[in-house]
């Protein structure tokens, strides 16, 4: 008893310094965001400075619009993610359910795609906007949400693990239509998973630097990467203190996501791991 009592007592202080490191580059960030530029460049402190004003004050000095760039891209990556969260969970559920020629070939398709780098397309995909003018617009960052192979993927792992097959042909057999059957008996059996996929989707939607960069030339359009990396300045003249509390604005909202939603990503990942 007494070896599993040590045995424990090293598994939870091995935990708590675990945390401990994951916490410290935010913590860290945080910090920054108080600090002037030669504090940060002095090196790394956990005690906030006492810049946090000046840094506020830059910000506003460089004629960026943080709370119009944190709304534009909350819109962009809600709407990216309730799209990408519908048609990815009806395609996948196809998949899952329906037996059809082409099927492996496909699920081949999406594997493909996974492994398929984003920046390879970006050329052809601006030219395809270009075309039909949707330039400068957020219909280019929005619309390719209901392609996301990613979590189609994900979900064809996990749909048949929660999604029994006699569920479905119940109601069939009362008379219920295919879609009425996704939207009321498969959506909400597969909604864990759906959400597990939403929060990746969101956090990735979020970040998304180098599409709207291309995409966007109006600064009112502007997404929060843009504005940040307009704080970043010129050669030795860089206002790190901004930088660090401008970037620490941002993750804010990815923090209350996974704080709000981790049990999902819990329940929706133990899930899919168990067929029966």
């Amino acid at each position: 008893m007494n070896r599993i009592k040590i045995g424990k007592f090293f598994i939870y202080v091995f935990l708590v310094l675990l945390a401990l490191f994951c916490i410290a580059p935010f913590l860290i960030m945080i910090v920054n965001g108080t600090r002037s530029t030669a504090q940060i460049q002095s090196g790394i402190s956990l005690l906030p400075g006492n810049a946090l004003m000046d840094n506020m004050q830059s910000i506003m000095n460089k004629n960026v619009n943080m709370l119009q760039a944190f709304g534009n891209s909350l819109f962009i990556a809600l709407s990216g993610s309730l799209l990408a969260a519908f048609f990815s969970a009806l395609t996948a559920y196809g998949f899952s359910v329906y037996a059809f020629k082409g099927k492996k070939f496909f699920i081949s398709i999406v594997i493909a795609l996974l492994l398929m780098p984003p920046q390879i397309n970006i050329v052809g995909f601006f030219e395809l906007c270009t075309k039909l003018h949707i330039v400068n617009s957020y219909l280019p960052l929005i619309l390719p949400s209901v392609a996301t192979a990613s979590t189609v993927f994900f979900l064809i792992q996990y749909v048949p693990g929660v999604l029994p097959m006699e569920l479905i042909e119940c109601a069939r057999m009362e008379g219920a239509g295919e879609m009425y059957i996704f939207c009321k008996i498969g959506l909400p059996l597969i909604l864990p998973g759906v959400a597990t996929m939403s929060i990746f989707n969101f956090v990735a939607q979020w970040n998304n630097y180098l599409t709207p960069l291309i995409i966007l030339n109006d600064e009112r359009k502007y997404t929060l990467p843009l504005v940040i990396s307009k704080l970043k300045g010129y050669g030795f003249q860089q206002d790190l203190g901004a930088q660090y509390l401008a970037i620490a604005f941002s993750v804010v909202p990815i923090l209350i996501a996974y704080i709000v939603f981790s049990k999902f990503i819990i329940r929706g990942v133990s899930s899919g791991a168990v067929k029966e």
